[in-house]
């Protein structure tokens, strides 16, 4: 079984490794994935200031942080592979899960007017994924 475990490194995502590390047997395939979204698209007016390599650096470095924290949850579980990508998180997922049995993601835990106008990831994925979606 090919596991698609999407972190943030949120209480959320970190709870969801450790339900894999309980409840799934110790051969199954994990790769991890994280998505960012890229500062501009949710300030506009701030592209003047946007640094791209500074960009790049601090996306690698929240990315290695987010991993390891995973991995730590997974008790030590073999994570398959690291995937860090740029773009619109759902979409992003739903691409890439197409390859998976599965995919795990946590439950974020926002306030009802923000879920209400925003949504959220999870409940984006059960909508667009075409494999099975596991919400912890």
């Amino acid at each position: 079984m090919r596991i698609l475990l999407a972190t943030d490194g949120s209480d959320g995502a970190l709870s969801a490794a450790g339900f894999i590390a309980a409840n799934f047997p110790a051969d199954v395939e994990i790769t991890l994935i994280s998505v960012l979204r890229n500062p501009t698209e949710y300030f506009p007016d701030a592209a003047i200031a946007y640094n791209e390599t500074v960009w790049r650096e601090e996306t690698a470095k929240y990315g290695h942080e987010v991993f390891a924290a995973t991995r730590a949850a997974l008790g030590g579980r073999n994570v398959a592979n690291e995937i860090l990508r740029e773009g619109v998180p759902h979409a992003v997922l739903t691409e890439v899960a197409k390859s998976f049995d599965l995919v795990v993601v946590g439950k974020r835990r926002k306030p009802s007017l923000a879920k209400l106008v925003l949504g959220s990831v999870s409940q984006q994925l059960a909508h667009y994924l075409t494999v099975p979606l596991l919400i912890v």
